[in-house]
């Protein structure tokens, strides 16, 4: 399968990832389609010649009447995809991330749509029996959002399995960049870097699996065009939160105290521990992350700089 010149539905273009996508496909004179909910949340970096936007709800199946009509691919990235916010809205969490899919699938089941590509995420995965994770590693979600994406990843199966959908499923771990919302842990510490005497976080000493976002972008394209079944994307490095926010701290070159608080601190039942990647199945197909953690924090810094914070 090849993304050169094909037709490309993304929903979600408009979250943090969906433009670095969007601009991906169009650079492979890919036809995309955006869905989005109104044309008037359309960022400036999404326009382009060949992108054309279609307004819809994958919440409400009749705006969704012939979306994949044509369609050679299907992005899904559409989701209620901060952690936090879906343990306070649990019902509209399950609403978009699981019936959500269900009627885009149901659309994807009634045209010959080649290829559907489903965004999970690393959560499902919970706490981890063993260090690095692999995908062969048992899904068991703490919280609502980690349940929600482990029941749309069974609805994807469902599909593939009676209807004889071509998918793919991909589960990133921490992604990170330029342009991610404040509410994410290193925006949220840049800002804070820039706007105050101290930074305050929650615990210091889990550990997680950053990975810049144009890596995460090029595995989104290479998983497409040549992978099939559960891909984790990573760096497969394990790097402690102290430790991120130190690095963050060092570029920006500020004396500032760094304070672990309670009220930033998740719960003992959803806080996990430690997380890092293995992403030897993705390695497979000739992915290899570029971005190394120091210049992807320097570039996310610079940017925020030239964003005014």
């Amino acid at each position: 399968m090849n993304l050169d010149g094909a037709s490309v539905l993304v929903t979600g273009a408009t979250g943090f990832v969906g433009p670095y996508l969007v601009q991906a496909l169009t650079e492979k004179d890919a036809r995309v389609k955006i869905l989005t909910l109104s044309k008037d949340e359309i960022p400036s970096n999404l326009h382009a010649d060949n992108l054309e936007i279609v307004t819809g709800d994958i919440t409400r199946p009749e705006t969704l009447d012939r979306i994949t009509e044509g369609v050679d691919f299907v992005f899904h990235l559409a989701a209620i995809s901060n952690v936090d916010y879906a343990i306070r809205n649990p019902v509209k969490t399950y609403d978009v991330n699981v019936r959500g899919i269900l009627n885009l699938l149901e659309e994807v089941r009634k045209n010959s749509v080649q290829k559907f590509i489903h965004i999970s995420s690393s959560h499902v995965y919970g706490v981890p029996q063993y260090i690095p994770v692999d995908e062969k590693h048992p899904i068991a979600p703490r919280e609502p959002y980690s349940a929600s994406k482990a029941a749309a990843e069974n609805i994807v199966f469902a599909y593939s399995g009676a209807y004889g959908i071509n998918t793919a499923i991909l589960r990133p771990f921490n992604i990170y960049g330029p342009g991610q919302h404040e509410s994410f842990l290193i925006p949220s510490i840049i800002k804070q870097a820039y706007g105050n005497d101290v930074i305050e976080v929650g615990n210091l000493e889990p550990t997680r699996d950053f990975t810049y976002i144009t890596d995460v972008v090029a595995g989104f394209l290479i998983i497409a065009e040549s992978g099939s079944g559960v891909y984790n994307i990573g760096s497969g490095v394990e790097v402690k939160v102290g430790d991120i926010v130190h690095k963050i701290v060092d570029i920006i070159n500020f004396d500032i105290e760094i304070r672990s608080v309670v009220d930033r601190q998740r719960s003992g039942g959803v806080e996990i521990s430690r997380m890092c990647a293995d992403v030897t199945r993705l390695k497979r197909l000739g992915w290899e992350p570029k971005v190394g953690l120091g210049e992807g924090l320097e570039k996310t810094v610079t940017y925020f700089e030239m964003d005014g914070l």
